[in-house]
């Protein structure tokens, strides 16, 4: 998929944050009644919300959800899973983009069953600059399961121990 060139100034650039030598892929406009503004901002490395001040790197993001005008992005905060909620009336290609850079960062995702018909995901990402030392795990369980359980911690972590030894990673 190709995404539009950014046209975001310099200016903009330094209002939202952005760090020397990101690449910025697409931006949109969150709420336009804001009197201050308020951009959404994806560059290679990690998405930006302008108001909030917030930096998600890919790699940590679980989900993104997009009905207009709202976007929602589930992301891990150090082993915490948060949720941003933006609203964005003008998304040009952030969803796509959102889409694209999660994707790159996956490079395995396999479910396992923990107890009865329910399991957890787990999701081994990288960073975008593709270093492959710096792997990031999750593990995402189904609804009903208690993720807090010293047992199902220890079933989660049997089974990540399993794929982790059949990747060699």
């Amino acid at each position: 998929m190709r995404l539009r060139r950014s046209g975001l100034d310099a200016e903009a650039r330094d209002r939202v944050g952005i760090r020397p030598g990101e690449r910025v892929i697409s931006w949109g406009v969150g709420d336009k009644a804001d009197p201050d503004g308020s951009l959404i901002v994806a560059t290679d490395a990690a998405l930006y919300e302008q108001r909030s001040r917030q930096r998600i790197e890919w790699q940590r993001v679980t989900k993104g959800t997009w009905e207009q005008p709202e976007f929602v992005i589930d992301f891990d905060d150090d082993g915490l899973a948060r949720r941003l909620r933006i609203r964005v009336d003008d998304a040009r290609d952030i969803p796509a983009a959102v889409r694209d850079r999660v994707t790159d960062t996956v490079i395995v995702s396999e479910y396992r069953t923990l107890e009865g018909d329910r399991g957890a995901f787990f999701v081994a990402r990288r960073s975008p600059d593709g270093d492959v030392g710096d792997i990031r795990w999750s593990v995402v369980f189904d609804e009903g399961l208690d993720p807090e359980s010293p047992a199902m911690r220890e079933r989660a972590d049997a089974e990540l121990e399993q794929i982790r030894a059949s990747l060699g990673i």
